[in-house]
């Protein structure tokens, strides 16, 4: 735990990400470096212990790369970040793919976006992206909208909204147990500089990347950069020859990048098996009123019955009765530990 303290501490007074990754990479003893630096131990002890403090109040968890809860794939990249701040669900053993591409996509872009991300999360893949306008944006709603899990991976501070019309989304994938993470830490700004770093992150969490629509000087194709370095696998959905927002996408295509079509492609290129969520809007079995507050809460991935209880303005025996009821209809699945979810369609 003292590790932990000393290197966010020193995180926080350097505010310099990539030298910080470096002395760790290299192993160089944190104690030593503070003396180097001619720092007091206690100051940035005591620098950590207050953002830790700001996570608790957030509702944030900051988690070390030394942490059993981070991502083991993350640990892998070089130059992997150091600490994560997360506000939600962090599912470690989630089959996860990104998708990303152009702020300004065309109808056709917005389309197969929404459709890849749907079909994919409908079939139990999670969808990373970046949170921003356009691609990244519509592709974390197809991802809800299929009632799939979703991860939002921030070019600033935890705590700040970055596009703030984005409020709402940011809020729904956390209600459908999704996760918004973040290597910065609290109050950082969404300077440019930050985007390309945050980059890494979204590619280096999944098996692989879609890009769908990018100019040829668009941060996409950084983010492709990122993910051919880290090992992973990039795809290319092609566009009009006649648009700017396709001529990245066409390059990554000449490239080498992996042509797809159909969400169907990646399921099958990297042997997911289809596992077909249960949509809320299609149950044909008859709720009571309270039967739907609660299935209203809930999602096909994993929830303590204690995040239910904390939710609803009802006893915690009443919401378990509740919870057996939709369990013997079918529609909830027990787990150990007091989870619940949603169940599937298999």
């Amino acid at each position: 735990m003292e590790e932990k303290l000393l290197w966010l501490g020193f995180y926080l007074k350097e505010r310099n990400i990539f030298k910080t990754i470096k002395y760790f990479e290299e192993g160089i003893d944190i104690r030593e470096i503070i003396s180097f630096k001619k720092y007091s131990e206690s100051e940035i002890i005591n620098l950590a212990k207050k953002e830790i403090e700001k996570a608790e109040k957030e509702k944030v968890k900051i988690y070390f790369i030394k942490d059993k809860e981070f991502p083991e794939k993350l640990k892998a990249i070089s130059y992997a970040p150091l600490f994560l701040y997360v506000k939600g669900e962090l599912l470690r053993d989630k089959n996860l793919i990104a998708i990303i591409g152009s702020r300004k996509p065309t109808s056709y872009g917005k389309e197969v976006a929404y459709k890849f991300s749907k079909k994919l999360a409908e079939n139990g893949v999670g969808i990373v992206s970046g949170l921003a306008r356009g691609i990244d944006s519509i592709s974390h709603k197809g991802a809800l909208d299929g009632n799939g899990y979703t991860i939002g991976v921030l070019g600033c501070g935890i705590n700040i909204v970055y596009p703030a019309e984005n409020r709402e989304l940011f809020e729904r994938i956390i209600k459908n147990g999704g996760a918004i993470i973040s290597e910065f830490p609290f109050n950082t700004k969404p300077r440019k500089e930050n985007f390309p770093m945050r980059n890494r992150i979204i590619s280096g969490l999944c098996e692989g990347i879609i890009v769908i629509e990018a100019g040829r000087k668009s941060g996409t194709l950084i983010t492709a950069k990122w993910a051919l370095n880290q090992g992973r696998e990039v795809f290319a959905i092609p566009g009009s020859i006649f648009s700017s927002q396709s001529e990245g996408t066409h390059y990554l295509i000449k490239e080498g990048a992996n042509i797809i079509t159909s969400p169907e492609e990646i399921l099958a290129y990297f042997g997911w098996r289809e596992e077909k969520i249960l949509s809320k809007e299609k149950i044909e079995v008859e709720l009571t009123e309270e039967e739907r507050e609660i299935f209203s809460l809930l999602s096909s991935y994993p929830q303590h019955v204690e995040e239910i209880f904390a939710k609803v303005n009802k006893p915690p025996f009443e919401v378990l009765s509740i919870l057996t009821e939709l369990e013997l209809k079918g529609l909830v699945e027990n787990l150990p530990g007091k989870y619940v979810k949603l169940k599937a369609n298999l």
